[in-house]
C-alpha cells in the first residue's frame, strides 16, 4: 500500500499552496426531481400542519379530502397537498417572482415543487439577552446532551443568538464538532439595567408594565416604598419617582424584545429560498411583550408571518425549568414583607412568571409549535420536539379573494369529522401590499436616477454609497446560514505549516459557474466574479479576510468546457494557532448572483514541541499539483482566468470515490523527536471506519525524512487506498501517528463517499 515517500515529500510545496487541480472530468448534471406543476393567478400560501389524537400521538393516515381549511373564516379551496417526515420532508411549492405592476393579481404564475433533500433542519435560538448565567450553563448541557445524543446523523443544525452577533453564528452543519464548539462558546450579552436590587424604590419589569399600565397596587407598592426610606418625601413626588422610573424600565425592556423579535424575523425570513423541514428551537428565559401602551404584538405577528412564509415552526423552551417562586425578592432582602398593601409583591410576582412566558407561548402556538414549561429535564423537552417532527402534512391553496392590502389574515385548519383532533399550524400571514410594493419600486427608480445624477456632480459621494449598498449585500451573504446556490460554492479548509510554527489555512474552492449569466461580445464570453473571505476567530472576531476578482474573456469552446467544469479558487491565510471559521463569499453584480460556504479549520500549536499532524490532503491519480505556483496576490486584485484552464472539483472537496477505484492521501507530522543516536522513530497507521465499526486496518509503517531532506521540520508520509472490497456508502479515514521515543500519539480524520 505505501508509495515512494520521496516522490510524496516532493508535494509539500504544492500543499502550502494548495493548487491542486483536476483534469478532463466533469461533474454530471444531476437529474430533475419529480415535479408536480401548478399555475396560480393569486397568492399561494403554504402551510404546515400537525395533527394530533385525544393521547397526544400524531395521525398519520390523513389525506387531502381530511382536510378543511379556513381563511378569516373563508373556506378555502386546498390545491396542493404533501406529507412529511423527519427523514423525507414534504415536497414545498415554488412560484416565479410575479411582476411589478398592475396586472400582478390577475398573472398567471408556474408553480414546481422544490427538491429537498432528507434530515431536518433545525435551528437553535439562543436568546443570550434574557437567560440568567445559571440557566444558560443548564441549557448549554442539554444542548451538548442534543448534539451527541439526539442529533441525527443527516439532521443539520445551526446555532444563533438573539443578541445578533454574526460572528458568533454556526450555519447549518452536519459536524458535531463544530456545533459543541459554538455551543460552549456561548456567552450572555451585557445589557443596560434601569434597576438594580439596592435601587429605591426596587422595581421589578413586571411591576413596571402594572405601574406603567395604571396598576394602583403596584404603584403603592413603590411609593410606600419610598416614603418609607425617605420619611420626609411628599407622596406626591413619590408617585412621580416611581412613575418615571417604571417608564424606563419599561421603555429598556421593550426595547431589548423588539430587537429580539426582530433579529428572530430576519433569521426566519432569511431561511425561506431552504428546502426542507424547518424548526427553530427557542432557548430563553422569557420576556415581556410590553402591555397595551408598549406593546409588541406587531412584531409577532411579523414573525408569524415570516414563518409561514419561510416554512419554519418555532417551538420555546423555558430555560428556567420548573418555577416555583420568583428569585428577585426573597426573605433575605431588606423590607421584605414589609410592602404595602400585603401580599401584593408575591401576587405580582407570580404574575411575572407568566408573563414573561407570553411571549414564548405565542411565537411557538401561532406558528404551528408548542412551549415546553415547567420541565427541569431540558433533553425531554428537546425530545419532544424532535418526535413533533416525525410527521406532519403540507398544504398549500389559493385564497379565494386577494385584496392584496397589506392586512394580517387569519388561518384555521381542521380535519372533517374528528372534532377531537388537535391540530397545529401557523394562525395567519399578512396578505401582499401592492400600495406598498409600488411605493418600494418607485422610491427605487428614483434612487437610482438620484445616483446617476450623483455621479456626475460627486463622483466621490456617490461611490461611497455604492460601496455601503455593497457592504451590505456582502454582509448578508456571508451571514447567511446556509448556503446560498445561485453560484453553487464547495470550499475546503486544511491546515498545514512550513514546520517553523507558521500555520496556514488551506483554502480551496470550487465554484460552480454553470447558471452565471455571461456577457457576449466579440465573439467572447464575459463575466466577474468577486470572491471575499472573511476568517473569524472562537470568539466571532474577524482575524483576517481577503477579496479578489476572477475575470473570465473566454472562447465559445473554452466557455462551454468551464460551465461544465467550473473553476477552482485557492488561497493560502498565515493564522496563529486557534480554530477559525472561514467564510466566502461569491457576487456577481449584474444581474445580481450570490454564492457561499463555510468551514471550519484548526491551526495547531507547534510552539508548545508535541506531536502534530497537518490534515489529510486527498488526491486521484488524475489529478496534478502545480508546485511552481505564485503566491497569493494582494486584496484587492484581480485574477484572470486563461483560455486553457479547466479544472473540475479537486478530490479534497468532492471526496467521492466510485467503487473499485483508490485514491492517494498525504499527511505530515511535526514536532518529532529524536533518539539518543539523533533518529526520529515514528510510525503510521490507517483505518478506515464505516460509522462506528473499523472496516479496514493497515500494519503500522514507517515515517521517515526523504533522503534528501535532513532539516526534521517535518515528516511526510503518503499512501494509496484500494476501495476494490468497500461497499458503497459513508467512510472515514482516521490516521494515528505514534512517536516511540516519546510515547505519545496524534490523530486526523476526514469523511468520503463511495459511489
Amino acid at each position: 500500500m505505501k508509495i515512494w515517500i520521496r516522490f510524496f515529500s516532493c508535494l509539500l510545496i504544492a500543499c502550502l499552496w494548495l493548487t491542486a487541480q483536476a483534469q478532463n472530468k466533469s461533474p454530471q448534471k444531476q437529474k430533475p426531481p419529480d415535479e408536480e406543476t401548478l399555475r396560480i393567478e393569486t397568492e399561494l400560501v403554504q402551510i404546515e400542519v400537525v395533527v394530533t389524537d385525544k393521547q397526544g400521538k400524531i395521525v398519520r393516515d390523513l389525506k387531502r379530502e381530511d382536510f378543511e381549511l379556513k381563511e378569516d373564516g373563508k373556506p378555502q379551496e386546498i390545491s396542493y397537498y404533501s406529507m412529511g417526515t423527519s427523514t423525507r420532508p414534504a415536497q414545498r411549492l415554488n412560484a416565479e417572482a410575479k411582476p411589478k405592476n398592475k396586472a400582478v393579481a390577475t398573472s398567471t404564475v408556474p408553480v414546481t415543487t422544490v427538491e429537498t433533500g432528507p434530515g431536518r433542519n433545525m435551528i437553535l435560538a439562543i436568546d443570550d439577552v434574557h437567560l440568567a448565567f445559571s440557566n444558560l450553563t443548564y441549557a448549554k448541557q442539554a444542548l451538548l446532551k442534543f448534539v451527541d445524543q439526539q442529533m441525527a446523523s443527516e439532521d443539520r443544525v445551526a446555532l444563533i443568538t438573539t443578541s445578533g452577533q454574526l460572528g458568533l453564528y454556526q450555519q447549518f452543519t452536519s459536524d458535531h464538532e463544530a456545533l459543541k464548539r459554538a455551543i460552549n462558546r456561548l456567552t450572555l450579552r451585557e445589557r443596560n439595567i434601569a434597576t438594580i436590587a439596592s435601587d429605591v424604590p426596587r422595581i421589578t419589569p413586571y411591576q413596571a408594565e402594572l405601574i406603567d399600565s395604571r396598576d394602583p397596587d403596584a404603584l403603592a407598592i413603590a411609593v410606600n416604598e419610598i416614603m418609607r426610606q425617605f420619611p420626609n418625601t411628599p407622596r406626591s413626588s413619590a408617585v412621580s419617582q416611581a412613575e418615571t422610573k417604571a417608564r424606563q424600565i419599561v421603555a429598556e425592556n421593550t426595547s431589548i424584545t423588539k430587537a429580539t423579535l426582530s433579529t428572530l424575523e430576519n433569521i426566519i425570513r432569511s431561511l425561506r429560498t431552504l428546502p426542507g423541514r424547518k424548526s427553530l428551537v427557542l432557548v430563553s428565559d422569557g420576556f415581556l411583550l410590553g402591555g397595551t401602551n408598549q406593546g409588541t404584538q406587531d412584531e409577532v405577528r411579523r414573525i408569524t408571518d415570516a414563518a409561514t412564509r419561510s416554512g419554519v415552526i418555532i417551538y420555546a423552551i423555558d430555560a428556567r425549568g420548573l418555577v416555583a417562586a420568583t428569585a428577585e425578592f426573597d426573605a433575605s432582602q431588606p423590607g421584605f414583607g414589609l410592602e404595602t398593601p400585603p401580599g401584593v409583591r408575591s401576587r405580582i410576582e407570580s404574575g411575572a412568571i407568566e408573563a414573561n412566558r407570553d411571549g414564548l407561548n405565542a411565537l411557538s402556538r401561532d406558528t404551528g409549535g408548542f412551549p415546553v414549561f415547567n420541565n427541569n429535564d431540558l433533553s425531554l423537552g428537546l425530545q419532544k420536539i424532535l418526535d413533533d417532527t416525525e410527521l406532519y402534512y403540507l398544504l398549500a391553496f389559493e385564497p379565494v379573494v386577494s385584496y392584496r392590502d397589506g392586512r394580517f389574515r387569519k388561518l384555521e385548519v381542521r380535519v372533517k369529522n374528528h372534532p377531537e383532533y388537535k391540530i397545529r399550524s401557523s394562525k395567519g400571514y399578512f396578505a401582499p401590499d401592492d400600495k406598498a410594493v409600488a411605493k418600494a419600486a418607485d422610491k427605487e427608480e428614483k434612487d437610482k436616477v438620484k445616483l446617476a445624477a450623483e455621479r456626475e456632480k460627486n463622483p466621490e459621494k456617490a461611490a461611497k454609497k455604492e460601496t455601503a449598498a455593497q457592504m451590505t449585500i456582502v454582509r448578508d451573504v456571508l451571514g447567511s446560514l446556509f448556503p446560498l446556490r445561485q453560484i453553487p460554492v464547495e470550499m475546503s479548509v486544511d491546515f498545514i505549516d512550513s514546520g517553523n510554527g507558521e500555520g496556514f489555512a488551506a483554502i480551496t474552492a470550487h465554484l460552480d459557474i454553470a447558471g452565471v449569466k455571461f456577457d457576449l461580445a466579440n465573439d467572447r464570453y464575459n463575466a466577474t466574479l468577486e470572491v471575499i473571505g472573511v476568517i473569524y476567530d472562537e470568539k466571532g472576531n474577524v482575524a483576517d479576510n481577503f477579496s479578489e476578482k476572477v475575470g473570465m474573456t473566454l472562447k465559445p469552446a473554452t466557455y462551454e468546457r468551464t460551465k461544465k467544469s467550473g473553476l477552482v479558487y485557492t488561497r493560502r491565510v498565515k493564522l496563529k494557532p486557534g480554530f477559525y471559521q472561514v467564510r466566502l463569499a461569491v457576487l456577481k453584480e449584474t444581474p445580481r448572483q450570490n454564492g457561499s460556504a463555510s468551514e471550519w479549520v484548526e491551526i495547531s500549536d507547534l510552539s508548545r514541541k508535541q506531536l502534530a499532524l497537518s490534515s489529510i490532503f486527498l488526491a486521484t491519480k488524475l489529478e496534478t499539483l502545480n508546485a511552481a505556483a505564485a503566491p497569493n496576490e494582494k486584496p484587492g486584485s484581480e485574477k484572470k482566468i486563461a483560455e486553457e484552464e479547466e479544472t473540475a472539483k479537486p478530490t479534497q472537496i468532492a471526496r467521492r470515490f466510485k467503487r473499485g477505484s483508490s485514491f492517494d492521501f498525504t499527511v505530515f507530522a511535526y514536532n518529532a523527536k529524536s533518539d539518543a543516536n539523533g533518529q526520529i522513530d515514528l510510525v503510521l497507521q490507517s483505518q478506515v471506519f464505516s460509522g462506528n465499526k473499523v472496516v479496514f486496518a493497515t500494519p503500522l509503517s514507517k515515517m521517515s525524512l526523504p533522503a534528501e531532506d535532513k532539516s526534521g521540520l517535518f515528516v511526510p508520509y503518503a499512501a494509496r487506498v484500494s476501495l476494490e472490497t468497500f461497499e458503497p456508502g459513508k467512510y472515514e479515514l482516521r490516521l494515528v501517528v505514534i512517536d516511540r521515543v516519546t510515547k505519545t500519539s496524534a490523530r486526523r480524520k476526514i469523511n468520503f463517499v463511495i459511489e
